[in-house]
This record gives C-alpha cells, structure tokens and sequence, in this order.
C-alpha cells in the first residue's frame, strides 16, 4: 500500500490555463502601455515580456533563461555565450535581409551544460513588433554596449552597415568576447549614489521574476494568475500534432509521457463524430487562459481590507514584542548601530522580529488577496445575470490616469504592423 493510498493524499494535479497568441499580445501590451505595477527599472519589464515571448516561441522553461529556483546563487542563465545575431538574404527574395537570432538552450532540465544543447531560432517579426524577441535583445545588447564592431552605435547602424556581399547569404553581428559569461536577463543593484541599476553581473532570480509576472496577470485580469509555465503550455499546445520524436526535442522531455501533462484535450472530437467542420475558434477560446479574463476583477485590497491586516492578533504580539526590545536598546545604547557594534544579542532578535513582521504581513496580506480575488470570479456570473434582469448590464472603464504618454506613445509604435527592414519609413 502507498503512501498516498495510506494518508489518503490527493493526487490529482492543479490545472493551469494555457497562454495562446491573444493572450500573449494582449499582456505584452498591457504591461508596456496600461499596467501601474512598479518596477525597479525600465529594463526589467521589458525583460519580463522578453521571457513571456521566448518561452511561447520556444517551450522554454523559465530556469533555461533566468536563475532557477533548483540552482540558486550559480549565477547561470541565458548568456551572450548562447545567442549568435545574423543578418541574411531572405530566401524567397534575395533584395532583402532580415535579422535572424539562434539562442542555444544550455541549460535543459537534467542536462545542464550537458551533451547537446537545443539551438532555437528566431525571426524579424515585422508583422507585430511587440512580439519581437530580436528587437528585445538588440535593446539589452546597446544598454550593455555587447556590440564587438565599433560601427555599431546604434539601431539603425543594424541595418545602414550591413550590406551583405554578393558571395555570402548572411553576415554575423558579433557580440564582444568578454561579454560571453554576462547574462543577458539580469536583476538590480545600488551604485554609489545609491540609485537603482541594472546589476553588471548577477542574473534575474526565478522568484523575482515570477512574483512580477503573478502580479502582472492578476492587474490584466486573468482569474488563476498562474506561473511562467502557462507560456510553456502554450506553446506546448500549438506542436501537439508533431511526432513524438520531435516534440521531445522541442520540449527538452526524455520521453513522450511527459508531454500528456501539458495539454488538454484540443481537438473537435464533438463534431468530428458529427462530421461537421471543426469549430477551432471556439475549442482555442475554452482551452486558454482568455476564457475567465476579466480587467474589472480585483488586483489589490481595498483600503479598509489593508487597515484591518494589522490588528490581527499575532502581528499585534509581534509589533508589541518589538516595540519594546527597541525601547530598550535605545535606553541603552541610544543608538541602534551602537547595539550592532557591541554585539548585543538583543539587536539580533530585534532583526529576527522585523523580520517576522514583514513576513507574517506579506502571508495576510496574500492570503486576503486570493481570498478576495476567487471571491470575485466565483461570483462573477452570477452578479452578471442579476445586473443584466435588473436592466443595468454591468460596464468597466480602466482607470488610465496614471499612465504617461511616451509609454502609450511607445506601446503605438510596438504593436503595430509596419516593415523594419527599410529603415527610412516613418
């Protein structure tokens, strides 16, 4: 008998929606343009829609691009190393170039910087520039100054020096050698003025990372806020029709089993038995994350909800606990740097305690926030219908005071449609 079968533990698994192409555009546009979360830096949004983007382009996991959980303070991410920058002759009409990246995946699930690592590639994407990982990483590489050619000052050095001679299909755009160990998604730091920077070595932390990306999908609606791995899904679902063989390339699984964990049933079956056209529109909208998306649900507590996490009972001990072991310090040491210098054991369990404050108001605070959010989605319909037979059909206005206009001037210029490859187009 299992240990399962003994304790009667639950063994089904939590199931999370999938991201598909409207979801995705839809949120890389939401945290450029519409999102009022705060981010230490500029760079480190646009470095969460670049993981958004790359994992739905490639089934990546998020520990093949920044810091894993499983492999803490290694500092091994994705790295100059691991991308090669091209510009080539289209196939199809030789007149024109267009920018190719390949980004090898190092760092696969039980085979680390092992074997041979999966090259993906990625293409111009002139059809939605905000969908462009190579924009992306041109972006870091000039924040970086990681170009080897000193003609390379610029974006429109890209295309303005690099025509490709007559005798070759491509030219490559190196990065400088002494960049190759730097990653490429990078976290924060302090310099000397104490401002907040780009850290010069260091890699973006998984759960900095993904605490970004639940509060972000918790502002653009979506019901389960979910993990990085809903991009994987994603995409995941659009290869399901490969061999086996070949999905277990794309995917970095040893076998095919794995692959029945990350899709649910995505074919008509209803009218294939009926002999009936597919109805792939609507079997696409049940199967994604877009189905429950609601931009009015709750993305924090409201004020009053805030007040009352403070006189909970065991923050109030702790806050009482702490407040006189301060009294104390400064009675005697009337300073607490003087208490940390004399090694008082006291300043040590003064630390602990802010600490636990910190942490056991984080927990309440989170905890009311679910609570509040599958409130609201479990209700949802309900209130709908009430609203809609009292004649009051329910509305939302997104409140769009707080966003600045270079960002909707921004976000304009991204997600539209235009041609890159002519730099000379306004």
């Amino acid at each position: 008998m299992s240990l399962s079968n003994e304790w009667g533990l639950d063994k089904t698994a939590k199931e999370q929606p999938p991201i598909n192409i409207d979801d995705l555009l839809f949120t890389t546009w939401h945290l450029l343009a519409v999102c009022d979360l705060s981010f230490p830096t500029f760079r480190i949004l646009l470095q969460l829609n670049t993981i958004r983007k790359m994992m739905c382009s490639s089934t990546a996991r998020p520990g093949c691009l920044i810091e894993s959980n499983a492999h803490r303070k290694t500092g091994d991410a994705l790295k100059y190393k691991d991308i090669e920058l091209f510009m080539v002759k289209h196939p199809q009409d030789p007149s024109r170039r267009e920018l190719l990246l390949k980004v090898k995946h190092r760092l696969i699930k039980g085979r680390r910087n092992m074997g041979r690592a999966p090259i993906f590639t990625y293409t111009e994407r002139n059809d939605n520039l905000g969908l462009c990982v190579i924009q992306d990483i041109l972006t870091f590489a000039f924040q970086d100054d990681a170009f080897a050619s000193p003609d390379i000052n610029c974006p429109r050095d890209i295309w303005r020096w690099t025509d490709i001679p007559e005798h070759r299909l491509s030219i490559p755009i190196h990065f400088k050698k002494c960049l190759g160990d730097v990653c490429i998604f990078r976290g924060t730091t302090r310099n000397e003025t104490h401002s907040i920077i780009t850290d010069p070595i260091k890699p973006w932390k998984y759960r900095q990372a993904e605490d970004m990306e639940k509060a972000a999908s918790g502002q653009a609606g979506f019901k389960d806020e979910g993990t990085f791995y809903k991009y994987r899904k994603g995409a995941a679902a659009e290869i399901r029709h490969l061999d086996e063989y070949s999905r277990n390339i794309v995917m970095g699984h040893n076998s095919g089993k794995s692959f029945a964990n990350y899709v649910s049933v995505r074919d008509d079956v209803q009218s294939a038995f009926m002999g009936t056209p597919a109805r792939d529109a609507l079997l696409n909208l049940a199967c994604n994350a877009s189905l429950t998306r609601d931009a009015s649900a709750p993305s924090d507590l409201a004020l009053t909800e805030k007040r009352s996490i403070e006189i909970d009972p065991e923050l109030v001990e702790l806050k009482e606990e702490t407040g006189k072991l301060r009294c104390a310090l400064f009675q005697d040491f009337r300073f607490l740097e003087l208490a940390r210098q004399a090694g008082d054991p006291r300043y040590r369990q003064l630390r602990r305690l802010q600490t636990s404050i910190r942490t056991h108001r984080k927990r309440l605070y989170n905890s009311k926030k679910r609570k509040v959010r599958q409130d609201f989605f479990e209700n949802v319909g309900n209130d709908i219908i009430a609203a809609n037979r009292q004649g009051k059909p329910v509305t939302f206005t997104a409140d769009v005071s707080h966003i600045q206009p270079e960002r909707k001037e921004l976000a304009e210029l991204e997600f539209k449609n235009r041609d890159t490859a002519d730099f000379t187009t306004n």
